[in-house]
């Protein structure tokens, strides 16, 4: 028997929502049984008296990793957007890369997910991702849910999928807006006909990490250092003081208090001196630009938009569906309700855990993303998608990065001839690197890299890249080199 399953691969939690015939139904992926149908995204390697390791995930993973930091790993979806991550493992007595953390983050999620399973029973699964993860982010977290027994059917973008966890009207247009732990994505969506389709999506690198690094860095250190450093005195320190930041950060938020005492959250000598409240946080986004940021990204979509076919503006949209634990913030449906106004999105009667609007079977916002990819699932035939996700595919010697191509570009269309330098070739090893940025080039992720072959050329002349975007949605790189009085072809790639 087949089971679709959609997986939400967050930065601070992980959902799991299995779709049935009638409706959809959470897996319970937390280890501690508190009722929850969401669990911190960390891992802890254990090792036991008989040699063997256990790997934990969840609150238990923070809990142990509280004493035994070196063997605790958070914030993966962030690590996939750094070449070559790694970290020493003292349990496994060897370093694990990303790429085998997240597979062994999925083994227990298919753990929870195929429990009572029979012999011949199959998990598919469509897993979801912000819009602007790379290619490469998409294929590792794929290959290692694969590895980890589920049949991965979709990746598909977190915002995308959430329509497919609310009742949208027909004939409506819709503004997705998933801010959550590490990124904002942000889709428009015409829904009708039998039709979804998705006019554009964007994003940002932006979420509520950053807001906990920022009140750790910006807030709390500047005033409490002696008692941070004193409370965490471990070569982890700087993970599991962003946790305490992040739950203190929970607890304000949480409440109807505009201040909150740390001694609520952790109790540990010298903390009945720190506090945090509402006042200086606004203050903070404010200052650190998050305002402006959000803005610039929701003017250059609707920019976007007004270019395309339909024509369409702010003032054609019918509802805004907001989702992401960042939204327990005032600040950010403030500026919803500014951007939009209060007939479209209503900031003080924003309800966090009303579940009126969304799919059969979820209990709260937090699972519309997981089960809007398990939903995707059954009705995917049904499905037509136009993903447009501003970006350029850029390249690098070992330097800095050189704009390559527009994502976007037209099936077919090819870049003029790019100089390529023969001193940094040969000084980085003949290797170029790709990259895919966003906003700008200093907000790149690593994409791959190809590895060229000096015995190829004659190096008389510097050698010349194309890039070209394929029918596929596959990069094509082509390298020429200028030979008495022609340009020859010596290389080509896909990637």
């Amino acid at each position: 028997m087949e089971y679709f399953f959609g997986i939400d691969f967050g930065a601070c939690n992980l959902k799991c929502v299995r779709a049935d015939d009638l409706k959809l139904r959470a897996v319970k992926l937390n280890t501690n049984d508190d009722g929850s149908f969401h669990t911190p995204s960390a891992i802890f390697y254990n090792r036991t008296k008989s040699g063997g390791v256990d790997k934990i995930i969840g609150q238990t993973a923070l809990n142990q990793g509280a004493l035994d930091s070196e063997n605790l790993i958070v914030d993966l979806k962030r690590k996939l957007e750094i070449k070559d991550w790694r970290k020493n493992i003292p349990a496994l007595s060897r370093e694990v890369t990303a790429p085998e953390v997240a597979e062994d983050i999925f083994k227990k999620i298919y753990a929870f997910a195929a429990r009572n399973f029979q012999p011949d029973d199959t998990a598919r699964a469509a897993i979801t991702v912000p819009a602007i993860f790379t290619e490469r982010q998409r294929r590792i977290l794929a290959d290692a849910a694969t590895r980890a027994s589920f049949t991965v059917d979709a990746v598909v973008n977190e915002a995308f999928a959430a329509i497919f966890g609310v009742q949208a009207e027909e004939d409506s247009l819709n503004v997705i807006f998933d801010f959550g732990g590490s990124t904002l994505d942000v889709s428009v969506i015409k829904f009708g006909g039998g039709e979804v389709t998705e006019l554009v999506a964007s994003g940002l690198n932006l979420g509520g990490l950053d807001i906990d690094r920022d009140i750790l860095e910006k807030i709390l250190r500047p005033k409490f250092a002696e008692e941070l450093d004193a409370a965490w005195d471990v070569e982890n320190s700087g993970d599991l003081q962003l946790n305490f930041a992040r739950r203190l950060k929970e607890t304000l938020y949480g409440d109807f208090e505009e201040s909150v005492d740390a001694e609520l959250v952790e109790f540990r000598p010298g903390f009945d001196k720190i506090s945090l409240n509402r006042a200086e946080v606004n203050e903070l986004l404010e200052r650190e630009g998050y305002g402006d940021k959000i803005t610039a990204l929701l003017d250059e979509i609707f920019d976007e938009l007004e270019q395309g076919a339909d024509c369409f503006d702010r003032e054609d949209v019918t509802a805004i569906w907001a989702f992401g634990g960042s939204m327990h913030i005032p600040y950010f449906r403030n500026l919803l309700e500014n951007y939009f106004g209060a007939e479209i999105f209503d900031a003080d009667g924003y309800e966090f855990d009303d579940d009126e609007g969304l799919a059969a079977g979820l209990e709260d916002k937090y699972l519309v993303v997981a089960g809007g990819a398990a939903n995707f699932l059954k009705q995917r035939e049904k499905i037509r998608t136009v993903n447009v996700i501003p970006c350029q595919i850029c390249y690098s010697l070992g330097g800095s990065l050189k704009p390559g191509i527009a994502k976007n570009s037209a099936h077919g269309f090819e870049t003029l001839y790019l100089k390529l330098n023969p001193a940094e070739l040969e000084k980085f090893g003949w290797k170029i690197e790709l990259y895919q940025a966003f906003a700008n080039l200093s907000d790149a992720a690593y994409l791959g890299e190809i590895k060229l072959n000096p015995a190829l050329y004659e190096k008389s002349e510097p050698p010349l890249l194309k890039l070209k975007i394929l029918r596929d949605g596959k990069l094509r790189l082509r390298i020429f080199e200028r030979r008495a009085a022609e340009i020859a072809l010596v290389e080509e790639f896909e990637i």
